[in-house]
Order: C-alpha cells, then structure tokens, then sequence
C-alpha cells in the first residue's frame, strides 16, 4: 500500500485520495490499514542493551504495533476523532544510536511519524532532547524543527516527536492539547525505570497525554527478552496476529478447550492452557468476543465459585487457575461494560436483585486530603483517601461518576470493591483473588464497571484541598451507609439500613467501617458504635501525641479472606468477617472488653520505623494495645492478652537470661516487649509520648539513618525523657548500642535497679 496515488492524467487513480489522503486531513483509517502502512517495510529489530517495557492497550482506538513473542505489546499506537498518538516503551526508539541506526527501527518510526503527522512528509517537531534524530529524516526530504512543546502554537508542525519521560507539566498540558487539536504525537520511553517516581503510574507524564487514547505503559513489566522483535508487513502482520488469532492462540484454545478438554491428553491440555493464557494480549476488538466464550468455559468447568469449605487451590487445575486469571485481568484492564458478571460474584462479594432500583443519586464528598503522619511502618501513610458512597456496583453493570472537570488528572479514582487485598501469596483462595477495580478521573465522566461489583468509593489523592465536591453517579443501587452526624437515625432505622446492597459502610470523622450488609440490617445503635470507634482512635493517637481532628478517618474492611494473616494494618484495616465483625457493631461490647487484634493493628498504623529496635515490627505496636485497654476501655494489662499475664513474663524473661541473652537468636516478638513495659512500668507512659513527639517533629536531616543508629538514638531519647541513663538496662538485654550512647548519656544518673540487673554480671 503506498502513502498516496495521485497522477493528474488518471481520474481514477485521483478517485482513491480520499480513501488515505485529502487535502487537508487524511481520513480515519482502520487499524488493520494504519498497521500496514506503518510496518510496511519489515523486517527485524535487533534490541542489543535495550530492553523495552510493555503496554497495555485500554481503549477501542488503540492497536498493536510491535509484541514480542509472548504478545507483550512494546509499540502501540492509537486514533481519536481528532489526533494521532503512537508509544514505544524505550527511549532508544527516537534516540540517535545503535537502534535507529537499524533501517528496520529508522523506516518503522518514519512510518509512525507519517502516519501521525498525516502526510508523506509532514513537519516534524523534535523536542530539544532529539534533536540529532533530524538526521534521519533528510534523506526523505522531511522537514524538522527543534522546539519545545510550550512552542507549538508558533510552528507549522503537524507531528512533534519526545521522550516521554523527560516532559514537564507544561509540556503535558501543552501536547495535549496539540493532539485534541488534531496533531499527531509519537513518543518513547522506558516506562518500567520510573515505576517508583510515580507511584501513581496515570501520572506518568506520556500517560498523561495519552489518557484518552487507549493505552497506556506499564510501570513494572519487561518485554522481548529474547532481544528481537518482528516489524509486520502485509505478509508477516498475519504472521504475528498468529499470536492471538491463529491455530495457536487464545482464540483457537478457547475453542478447542470448550469442545475437547475432557478428551485432551495432558501434554496437549497444557499446551492449550498455555495458549489460552496469551489472551492477556488480544486486541481491544477481539476481547469481546473471547470473553463470551470465557464465560462459558467457566460454567462449564464449574461455575468456578471459591468458599472458605471449598477453597481453589493454585496449581491443583491449571485449566481454572488460568480462568480465574484471565478474568481478573480482564476485569481489571477492559473498558466498561466488557466484562461479564463473574458466576463468583453472586457468593462473594454478594448478589445484587435485578429487581433492585438502578438510581441516580447526587452528594457531595469532602476533598481535602487529610492524610497521615509520615513514615509510620505499616500504616499506609501516604495512601489515598477514600471517600464513602452509599452506592453499590452490581456485577458487570455500568456505573458514571460525574465528578468536576477540574479534578481530570489530578489523581482522583473511582473504585469498585471495598478490599485491594490480594491473595496470590495464599495457599487457598476463598474468594477471587482480586475483586477491586479502580480507575482514573480523567475527565467529567467516569464510567467503570466489575465482574464482582463492590462497593463505589471515590479515591482522594495527595495534595488535593477542595472542602467540597459534588458527585453524581448514575447505575448503581443504593447500599446501607451511615455518617454520623449526618445520617437521621430515624430514617437508619426505617429505610437505610434496608438498602438492598449486599455491602455496608458506617463513617465518623475518626473511622469508616466496611463489611456485609448482614452485619448492619438490626443495628439499632450506629451513632453508639462509631462513638466507641472515635475513643479507640483518639486514644491511639493520644500515645503518640498527635490530633486526630487534623488527619484522615481510619478505615478498616471485613472480608471473607485478607491477604495476610487474620488482620493486617495499613489503610484500610482488613479483617476476617465473622467474630470479628460481629465485634465492629457491637457497642457495648467492644467498650467493656475491648479487642486486643484491632488495637494490635491501630498500633501498627501509629508505630514509626524511625524508633524501631530490630524485630520489633510486631511488638511495638502491643504497647496501643496495652495502652487502650488501660486508658479507654479500663482493663489492667494483666487481664488482656494472655502472653502479657504476669506468669507468661516472668517464664520467658528467664529463658531468655537463662538461655544467655542471646540478642540474635532469642530476641522475639514478646521477649521484646518486655524491656518497654519494664521502663513504662518504671517511669510511665510520659516519657513515651514525649519520645514519639520527638520523631513525629523531626526534620528529615535529623532522621536516624541505618538500625545502629536508631537503635542508639532511641535509647538516648528515651533515658532523657525518664531522666535516668537507661543504657544499662538495655545493654543487659543485649540491644546492639555503639559507645557513643554511654558518652551521650554519662551525665544522667544510672538507671542502677533496673529489673533485671541481677542478669547483668550473668548471674
């Protein structure tokens, strides 16, 4: 296929312009048309050092340019009404060097840059950073101009060619708009070497530009590591869309898979799983159409629905391990309305009545981003805020977010699902092993939708500070939600907590809770419960001195299965349904008993690595346990936990000593507990808070850096805050100190009857 055909003395020949070029504007073109004319050349890529990253195609408008043998798209490029985008996942592709010396690399991103600059020799804009790549374009007698992206306006480019990475904001907001305009755009980049500079990848400036085109790079994947890549002429593209469409791709699989499993012998049953597998690349058309027949294959295999009686466990059938994983993905990474409602989903998260009312319902959700204290361990402190609904997603059904068109690209999200926790690193799964599904604002109107539907919650960044903002969504049903406060008692007891959500959520200013709907239908009590749950927070933060008035709701989620242990700390909370969220709502309960494992995980949110002693990681957070229980609910530390009763101490202190204080060996999660309640018993809880302020205000130079010297300073900190030198006490316990503690502290009185200075000289 040639760029253009135009000879004055054939009329016909004329005829065909408008079917690629017009004067103007050249045409939409079908992808299948854009690839040939952009790969039209050939031949092989040869990577050498470089090594791409991956793509993922998110839209209708985006197809594969290059895939490596596994299907992992390294090239793509996509199409809107207006503008033309093409991205390569290395920034050697529009480089000057070993790879655009390859005339396979030079003419596939000539081709590229034609077809986004709509013309056989459009005027190229090169960012300043590429300016030698010039070069390759004056044999084809291509004009280039070097500029930056704030300079479009001034020049006659109708393509401009950068690195991704290397754009500012300016230059984001100003390329946008050059491609909404109509421009064409193609960059390169290595998106997998700044996955941690931007822990919210949609921020990544070329994703930013290419948010509504249909892909996106990928922060943490790799491709080709067989160091080749095919470039696709009319010959060899049908060799590559093998791949997926051929005998030996998802497609076929699905099919034989559907028909034959049964009959399959083993080697060629794994053979075809392994095909299956590939789907994960298939073009955004072909997943519709793969995605019916995956639902059918897992009715037909099952239905495939994972219970804690009757768990999945990976690896026993590879056949359902790949079915739960293909759906996963797909209900991750397809657009709205793609994925199918998960046979799953009915048991878990919960079914949704089709006779339930599909709404529209307006509210407004606090954006300020409130946040929480820098650097706690396990707390999850730079997490976004999540910002309770009352509305539930069914499973498959479309919902819209209307959100202020301000907030597009600001980091706003809207999820579905009230758990991210995933269970890959289980033995068993007792549900699917991922069942949130988050997408980006980008502009006015989100539209998300899951094959396990879940609870809507909207996602408030970092940095945001809007007091209030109104949402609409539109499709989803309503779900049990009470905000003190604000929610009428009355109209609780009558109408929401019937809401026919499966789902249910109760929200203070200190705490959001999660769980069932089960949990909440005969709640009487709810401005009672979340009185308990503000003490118990306000308590926590009491101990390491801070007001939490000026910082987020906690939250904490009760799922069927969390992804490690019982619970777990960070934001949310997550725990086990059952006991544990029978004991959530109950008032009374919860203020006269108490619950050591919910204060266990709130201390995990309060404790800091700053002051943390080797393996301490699950100790030190039992002194909010401790400490909440004393303080709020009115219990003696003896009465609590059981490893803390007075006989359980006193046995492991002697084994520890008796067993010659080895630090190394010994030194575990209630052996270490024991010197810090030793010193509180000695000095109270003063000189804790006063030592916890102290890091909570530290300046960033002023960190301690590596373990000796947080070891040293917390001792040091700490023996001034009880005005004793409490370096004895701990030496005897072996804590690794430098000499420099002894010489800091040498003017404070020794802490000379410590409890345990019989133990000092080995006795």
């Amino acid at each position: 296929m040639q760029w253009y055909s135009y000879t004055p003395m054939s009329p016909k020949i004329f005829l065909l312009i408008p079917s690629l070029f017009s004067c103007s504007t050249l045409l939409t073109l079908g992808n299948e048309q854009a690839l040939e004319l952009i790969s039209q050349k050939g031949g092989v890529i040869e990577l050498g050092k470089s090594v791409p990253g991956q793509i993922d195609l998110t839209g209708d408008g985006a197809f594969t340019l290059l895939h490596d043998e596994q299907g992992k798209i390294v090239a793509a490029a996509a199409e809107s009404k207006k503008g033309r985008v093409v991205g390569y996942t290395h920034g050697s592709f529009l480089k000057p060097g070993p790879l655009t010396e390859q005339e396979s690399v030079a003419e596939f991103v000539k081709n590229s840059v034609r077809w986004a600059g709509r013309a056989r020799q459009p005027v190229v804009g090169l960012h300043p950073g590429i300016s030698g790549l010039s070069e390759m374009f004056e044999d084809e007698d291509i004009e280039t101009q070097v500029f930056t992206p704030g300079e479009l306006a001034d020049h006659g480019a109708s393509v401009y060619c950068a690195i991704g990475h290397e754009l500012s904001e300016d230059d984001v907001a100003a390329l946008t708009a050059f491609v909404e305009g109509g421009g064409g755009f193609v960059t390169a980049t290595t998106p997998w070497a700044f996955g941690k500079k931007f822990p919210d990848f949609a921020t990544f400036p070329p994703n930013a530009v290419l948010e509504h085109f249909g892909f996106q790079f990928l922060p943490d994947s790799y491709a080709a590591p067989e160091k080749t890549l095919t470039v696709g002429n009319a010959e060899t593209s049908e060799k590559m869309q093998s791949a997926t469409n051929g005998r030996d791709g998802p497609m076929a699989a699905i099919d034989n898979l559907l028909a034959n499993r049964s009959s399959l012998e083993p080697a060629d049953l794994s053979k075809q799983i392994e095909a299956l597998k590939k789907a994960e690349s298939l073009s955004t058309r072909d997943i519709p159409a793969f995605l019916e027949k995956l639902r059918q294959l897992n009715l037909a295999v099952g239905p495939i629905i994972p219970t804690k009686e009757e768990p999945l466990v990976p690896g026993a059938d590879p056949l359902i391990d790949a079915i739960v994983a293909l759906e996963t993905h797909f209900n991750e990474t397809a657009p709205a309305g793609v994925m199918y409602a998960i046979p799953a989903a009915n048991d878990y998260p919960g079914a949704v009545s089709e006779e339930a009312e599909r709404i529209t319902h307006n509210f407004v959700i606090d954006g300020i981003y409130r946040g929480w204290l820098e650097g706690r361990g396990a707390g999850g402190w730079a997490a976004k805020e999540m910002r309770p609904t009352g509305i539930y997603a069914a499973p498959g059904e479309v919902i819209t977010v209307t959100l202020p068109a301000k907030l597009g690209g600001e980091g706003f999200e809207v999820v579905i699902g009230s758990y991210g926790g995933k269970l890959k690193n289980r033995d068993q799964w007792h549900r699917y092993t991922d069942w949130q599904v988050a997408r980006p604002v980008t502009s006015r109107e989100t539209k998300v939708s899951s094959g396990l539907g879940g609870l809507v919650t909207i996602r408030v960044p970092r940095e945001a500070n809007y007091e209030e903002l109104e949402v609409t969504i539109a499709g989803g049903v309503r779900a049990p939600l009470y905000e003190q406060g604000k929610t009428d008692l009355s109209d609780w007891k009558d109408e929401i907590r019937d809401y026919p959500a499966p789902w249910a959520e109760l929200a203070s200013d200190r705490m959001i809770i999660a769980l069932p709907s089960e949990y909440v239908r005969k709640l009487d009590n709810p401005d009672e419960v979340m009185e308990v749950w503000n003490s118990i927070i306000n308590t926590a933060a009491e101990l390491v001195v801070v007001n939490r008035a000026d910082y987020r709701a906690e939250r904490i989620v009760f799922d069927r299965q969390t992804s490690a242990g019982s619970m777990h700390s960070s934001y949310p909370v997550a725990a086990h349904i059952g006991k544990a969220a029978e004991a959530a709502v109950d008032a009374d309960a919860l203020k006269s008993e108490g619950n050591w494992g919910f204060f266990h995980e709130y201390g995990h949110n309060h404790q800091h690595n700053l002051w943390a002693l080797p393996g301490t990681g699950e100790t030190t957070c039992n002194l909010w346990s401790v400490y909440i229980y004393e303080n709020y609910i009115g219990k003696n530390r003896d009465e609590t936990h059981r490893a803390i009763r007075p006989l359980d101490r006193k046995q492991r202190l002697n084994n520890y000593f008796d067993s010659g204080a080895n630090f190394e060996k010994d030194w575990s999660m209630w052996v270490a507990l024991e010197p810090y309640l030793m010193v509180q018993e000695e000095f109270g809880w003063e000189p804790f808070q006063m030592v916890f302020d102290e890091y909570n205000n530290l300046d960033p130079d002023d960190r301690p850096k590596g373990q000796q010297e947080i070891n040293d300073q917390w001792v040091i900190r700490l023996s001034k805050a009880c005005g004793k030198n409490l370096e004895p006490f701990w030496s005897t316990w072996a804590l690794p100190m430098t000499d420099a503690v002894a010489r800091e502290l040498s003017e404070l009185p020794a802490w000379e009857e410590h409890p345990v200075a019989r133990y000092a000289d080995g006795e």
